[in-house]
């Protein structure tokens, strides 16, 4: 902290903005403009994936950084989304309980922590680079709005069932601290021969994002949790390896 550089101060500033944009976000439910609200959210966790990928490129790491974006997260993505969807589901005459929302914050803060700690002791972990144990705060946050944005899209606001919103986000909040392996964003590498199907890929997700963004983010936020079967085969398979090159 003693030797502060604009250099050093850029991730840091990302992080900041992404810290805004979640506390920003209960501002507008509180007003009830929604999209705005979980836009805000969403626009948040995409900077929480530039702010690290800054701090390695700039050579900036540091342990205030790491400590400073947990604490973003847990805004964010730990009180944020359970508060909006809280407001929300009040918004259309539906018996929310309070309960749900500390425990949601509870999870996504008892997540937070986990990862910090393993973060610090198995830092050379190849395993744990490639797969997270249980899902990320941003990703819970994701599943979290997937009801409003299927409301945003298209309109399911009579489809909607009230007892499934009453204890929906016990979901998210439960898969935040299971040690379910899940695929972490730095450890996913791809084979050259693939690159130019990744990069149509993209471009056709961007092209989509900017022209129909609701239904983008339902596909990537579906996408996400249906490779976590793969990730979790791919977990034991990789177990396996290592417990057959013990035994040899």
């Amino acid at each position: 902290m003693k030797k502060l550089s604009l250099r050093r101060l850029i991730p840091n500033l990302f992080t900041f903005i992404s810290l805004t944009l979640g506390l920003t976000a209960i501002k507008f439910a509180i007003d009830e403009k929604w999209q705005i609200a979980v836009s805000l959210i969403v626009f948040a966790s995409f900077l929480d994936n530039i702010d690290g990928k800054l701090a390695r490129l700039l050579k900036t790491n540091s342990d205030f950084g790491i400590e400073l974006d947990s604490l973003s997260d847990f805004i964010s993505f730990g009180v944020a989304p359970a508060v909006v969807v809280y407001l929300w589901s009040k918004s259309l005459f539906f018996e929310s309980s309070w309960a749900v929302v500390i425990f949601y914050a509870i999870c996504s803060s008892s997540r937070l922590a986990k990862f910090n700690i393993t973060n610090f002791y198995e830092n050379n972990d190849s395993k744990r680079i490639k797969f997270f144990s249980g899902i990320s705060t941003p990703a819970a946050a994701g599943l979290s709005l997937l009801p409003m944005m299927f409301f945003f899209r298209f309109d399911t606001s009579m489809e909607i069932n009230e007892a499934l919103m009453k204890f929906y986000l016990f979901i998210p909040a439960i898969l935040m601290i299971t040690n379910i392996p899940t695929y972490s964003l730095k450890g996913i590498k791809f084979e050259k021969k693939l690159l130019s199907f990744l990069i149509i890929l993209l471009a056709s997700f961007l092209s989509l994002l900017l022209t129909d963004f609701w239904l983008a983010m339902i596909i990537l936020i579906i996408v996400y949790f249906l490779s976590i079967p793969f990730a979790i085969l791919e977990f034991k398979k990789s177990q396996l390896g290592s417990l057959s090159k013990i035994t040899k």
